[in-house]
């Protein structure tokens, strides 16, 4: 229970530091002062995540019951977890991508936020590598699995409506080389957690 709850902080506290849109968006959103519609685009990305992560949990709890294609399963999402952890840590000034943002009602923020966090490939994957390390830190435990991400959901939400409350008062601080430094580390981070996953399931 413990190694559950910890490891779910940790899964969560990782994935906040990822500086992609929906970064930009909240605290784009936070310094124009439209904290209801940025709460919004949370809630859409926070629907997102749990979507994600049960479809996944659930294929592969459900439909992979061979040992050697579950350990070729976590192979691969040790694989991509590496790979999205390079795409992190060599991310370039150039890459990060400011977002314009029009004047949304909180309808369409919330399904914005759904949509953009949904067609994100990294984000998907990202969740994949992580719920086949669940998968099998847990041994395949349903109830300490859920608990897990739970506390990692839940992490990630909090984190996002605190980055808008904080974007105004942040502002002179936000600069290019910060957010590419907390980039790196939650890349080398990701790298890390893809080497477990591929040596050592």
């Amino acid at each position: 229970m413990k190694e559950a709850l910890w490891q779910g902080l940790l899964t969560g506290l990782v994935i906040s530091t990822f500086t992609g849109p929906i970064f930009f968006m909240l605290v784009d959103l936070g310094l124009r002062g439209h904290i209801r519609g940025a709460i919004n685009l949370a809630l859409g990305t926070f629907i997102s995540d749990i979507l994600s992560v049960l479809l996944i949990y659930f294929i592969a709890q459900n439909f992979v019951t061979n040992a050697a294609v579950l350990n070729v399963l976590y192979i691969i999402g040790g694989i991509i977890l590496v790979v999205v952890g390079l795409k992190q840590l060599f991310k370039t000034r150039e890459a990060e991508v400011h977002y314009k943002m029009d004047k949304k009602d909180r309808r369409k923020l919330l399904l914005k936020g759904f949509l953009i966090n949904s067609t994100n490939p990294n984000v998907f994957f990202f969740w994949f590598g992580a719920v086949m390390i669940a998968m099998q830190t847990y041994q395949s435990n349903t109830s300490f699995v859920l608990i897990h991400f739970f506390i990692a959901l839940l992490l990630v939400f909090t984190t996002d409506c605190l980055k808008l409350f904080a974007a105004a008062m942040l502002k002179p601080y936000i600069k290019d080389n910060t957010l590419l430094c907390i980039g790196k580390i939650s890349g080398v981070i990701i790298i890390a957690f893809g080497i477990k996953l591929i040596f050592f399931h």
